[in-house]
């Protein structure tokens, strides 16, 4: 069975690993029962929402950070996109990029300064209403 693999990194990913600091990792998947798969943002969202209820992750150091996706099966992960996230006056956005080249805005929400990287994310996801994926 494939899960997710979130990465965090601080900052904005340029596409080097050498230089990003890197925050913390998640992985998970989350099936539903008779019916097809989650769209790819769903499933993340709901990853998220397990591991914020069980564990503590770090904050980023600015208001900029990026998330890999990627599908593990196995020893192996498929990139899948890269989350770009940015706080600004109050409100968190993010932007998403698939390994297509196709680019989703996802639209702000109020941002909670104190929040780590895992629930600020979760917070941006479950404020979108349109444009998943």
């Amino acid at each position: 069975m494939s899960e997710l693999r979130i990465v965090f990194y601080d900052g904005i990913y340029s596409g080097d690993p050498a230089p990003a600091v890197h925050l913390c990792d998640v992985e998970g998947s989350v099936v539903p029962d008779d019916r097809p798969p989650f769209p790819l943002l769903e499933e993340l969202r709901r990853v998220l929402e397990m591991c914020a209820e069980k564990y503590a992750a770090p904050s980023a150091s600015g208001d900029r950070f990026s998330v890999l996706i990627g599908r593990k099966t196995d020893s192996q992960v498929q990139h899948l996109a890269r989350l770009d996230v940015v706080a600004h006056q109050g409100l968190v956005r993010a932007s998403v990029v698939y390994t297509d080249g196709s680019r989703t805005d996802i639209n702000g929400t109020a941002s909670e300064g104190d929040d780590d990287v895992v629930m600020t994310l979760l917070n941006v996801l479950k404020a979108q209403t349109d444009g998943m994926r």
